[in-house]
């Protein structure tokens, strides 16, 4: 598909007046006026009223911006939808607006793995102190907490695990907890671009807490770690927030499967005991090569 061209103001153009959207936000009050906005307009409408909305943080803007995400996501495609977070994202990190230009994804969405993105650049792009370099990590935590889509819950704890840091693992305690069945199958099918140490310990937590009916598709997707990690797991320091390169992130050690899985056996073991269905452990044990 043709990408459309979404633009932030550089600093050679003409500075706008800070209120230059009012007009439109005003508009988009009535609800015949959302309406009108023919489809092809609405990637463009959405992008300038995010970047507006990540200035202003004014309430009757992120009305507007709601409204019109809500229509792009049930008219436009999913692909489309990418190449608007792609360019909100790339925004954000030059500076053009704050991250939160990108709360209509991660309130709206209805793709686990389009909010994941989302909250990723909104952990790793959010503002923070020597003294707190977890403030991003943190936000998404208390997103979660207030999210109603089940696929923005998973997307945001995706997030979270993809991240990779040790230092988010107290943000991510209980999470699954506001998972619905629906928003952990959503998150546990969810692709992986590395195996952490974080996540797995993760899902051990879970495994100890998690109900009969979602233990085994949680120990499925330990059994499935090792393998997106290529036989690697590693322990990440991510720079928080990222510098104007891009992520930087830090491998303070990598494991072996078997060697990390040697480390977890007797909690493998004691969680295979537990189990409804001793046999949803059989893929665990052969995939961290551990005996039983």
């Amino acid at each position: 598909m043709k990408r459309p061209r979404h633009a932030a103001s550089s600093a050679d153009e003409p500075r706008l007046p800070e209120d230059y959207l009012e007009p439109l936000v005003r508009a988009l009050s009535d609800v015949a006026v959302l309406a009108g906005i023919r489809v092809e307009e609405l990637q463009p409408v959405a992008f300038q009223l995010a970047l507006y909305f990540g200035v202003r943080r004014d309430a009757d803007t992120a009305a507007a911006l709601g409204g019109v995400y809500e229509r792009l996501v049930r008219e436009v495609t999913l692909e489309a939808r990418t190449l608007l977070l792609e360019d909100l994202a790339a925004a954000v990190a030059g500076g053009a607006t704050s991250v939160l230009a990108l709360l209509p994804v991660l309130q709206r969405e209805t793709s686990a793995a389009l909010v994941r993105s989302a909250a990723l650049t909104f952990a790793t792009r959010m503002s923070s102190s020597r003294e707190d370099p977890l403030a991003g990590p943190r936000a998404v935590r208390a997103l979660l907490d207030h999210a109603e889509h089940d696929a923005a819950r998973a997307g945001l704890v995706g997030a979270l695990l993809a991240l990779g840091d040790a230092r988010v693992r107290p943000h991510l305690a209980g999470a699954w907890r506001a998972l619905s069945p629906d928003a952990a199958s959503a998150l546990l099918a969810l692709p992986r671009s590395h195996a952490s140490r974080l996540e797995t310990e993760w899902l051990l937590d879970w495994l100890e807490d998690a109900e009969p009916a979602t233990f085994k598709a949680v120990a499925a997707s330990l059994a499935a770690l090792p393998d997106a990690g290529r036989g690697r797991v590693l322990e990440l320091e991510r720079r928080l927030p990222s510098g104007a390169e891009g992520d930087a992130l830090e491998v303070t050690r990598a494991w072996d499967r078997a060697e990390l899985g040697e480390q977890l056996a007797e909690r493998l073991r004691s969680l295979a005991r537990r189990a409804d269905d001793p046999a949803a452990f059989d893929a665990v044990f052969a995939s961290w090569g551990v005996s039983r």
